[in-house]
């Protein structure tokens, strides 16, 4: 399950928390927001892997409950010209389609708890959604504690 958790020290580029699983050696850090645009650009480790991404944020009003919220896109998965420049971050090799589908969807997840910043948990069900290939995914679609 992903959690949120803080570090003992204080990377410049990172800062202090992340998202993580640790059964499924998951990490998510937000690198930066991404200037005038919304949204941002984040590092994923998956064991080994290191995975940049970018993704927009849209804020937009549910048209059946009248509430707002943050709907997030991926604009990339696997190369990040914002990792690369900040954090010297190379574009990702996926092996094969199946081990890009599995980890979009960790990250689907991990974006779900990072929330607006690092407050998944806090928010409304519903408020964060990730939009993965046409199919949105919101807290209770994932296991958290």
């Amino acid at each position: 399950m992903f959690d949120i958790y803080k570090r003992e020290y204080k990377d410049p580029l990172l800062g202090l928390k992340y998202v993580a699983d640790p059964d499924r050696l998951v990490t998510l850090q937000r690198l930066a927001g991404l200037a005038h645009r919304p949204g941002a650009a984040f590092k994923m480790t998956v064991g080994e892997a290191v995975i940049p991404f970018e993704v927009t944020g849209d804020m937009l009003t549910d048209p059946e409950t009248g509430h707002e919220f943050i709907l997030r896109r991926f604009e990339s998965f696997g190369a990040s010209p914002t990792a690369k420049l900040l954090g010297q971050i190379e574009p990702y090799e996926f092996s094969d389609e199946e081990t890009r589908a599995r980890f979009l969807l960790l990250a689907a997840e991990a974006l779900i708890v990072f929330g607006w910043s690092y407050d998944g948990f806090s928010q409304d069900e519903g408020f964060i959604r990730v939009d993965i290939g046409g199919r949105t995914l919101t807290l209770r679609d994932i296991a958290h504690p």
